[in-house]
C-alpha cells in the first residue's frame, strides 16, 4: 500500500495540509503517515542547555502529534492513519520520511508573513524534493465586507 506523509507542526499550516492529506489519502487508497519533527529549542542558542518543559520538548511533540493523528482519524475514520514523533532537524526528518512515499504534503502559511515568504522547511523540502511535494497554503478567514452607511429618516418633522 503506498503512502502520504504529512508533516505537522500545531499551527494552521499543518493542520491544513494533515486534513488536505488525509482527502488525498482516502482518495489514493493509501495509508497516511502524520510526522512531526521536533528539537529541543535551546539547542540552536546553546547546546548546552536543557529544555524546561513547553515548546521544544518531547512532551510538547508528542501533544501536537496525537491532536493530529486524532483529527485525521476523526475526519477520515476509513483512512489508516499513523503517526510518527521523531527529534531532528524538519527538513532532514521529513526528507528521511517521505522517501519512499507516494507525495509529501506540507503546510504553508506564507500570506501571514505579509510579504509571501516560504518557510526554512518548506524551501528545504522544495529544493531537495524526497517524492512529490504538495504545499496547502492556510485558508484565509473571510471578513465580512463592512455595508455602506445609509441614511435613515424616522418620522421627518412638518417644516416650520
Amino acid at each position: 500500500m503506498e503512502q502520504i506523509v504529512v508533516g505537522v507542526d500545531g499551527r494552521g499550516g499543518g493542520d491544513a495540509a494533515l486534513m488536505w492529506a488525509a482527502g488525498e489519502a482516502r482518495r489514493a487508497g493509501a495509508r497516511l503517515v502524520v510526522v512531526h519533527a521536533w528539537e529541543p529549542r535551546a539547542r540552536a542558542f546553546a547546546p548546552y542547555a536543557r529544555p524546561t518543559g513547553g515548546h521544544g520538548t518531547g512532551e510538547h511533540a508528542e501533544a501536537v502529534l496525537e491532536r493530529a493523528v486524532l483529527r485525521a482519524r476523526a475526519a477520515y475514520p476509513d483512512v489508516a492513519v499513523t503517526g510518527r514523533t521523531i527529534r531532528g532537524r524538519p527538513e532532514v526528518v521529513l526528507w528521511h520520511e517521505a522517501r519512499a512515499a507516494a507525495l509529501l504534503v506540507l503546510g504553508s502559511a506564507a500570506h501571514h508573513a505579509g510579504d509571501g515568504r516560504l518557510g526554512a522547511v518548506l524551501l528545504a523540502c522544495l529544493r531537495w524534493p524526497p517524492c512529490p511535494v504538495a504545499v496547502i497554503g492556510t485558508p484565509q478567514p473571510t471578513t465580512p465586507q463592512p455595508t455602506a452607511r445609509q441614511p435613515v429618516a424616522a418620522g421627518a418633522a412638518a417644516p416650520c
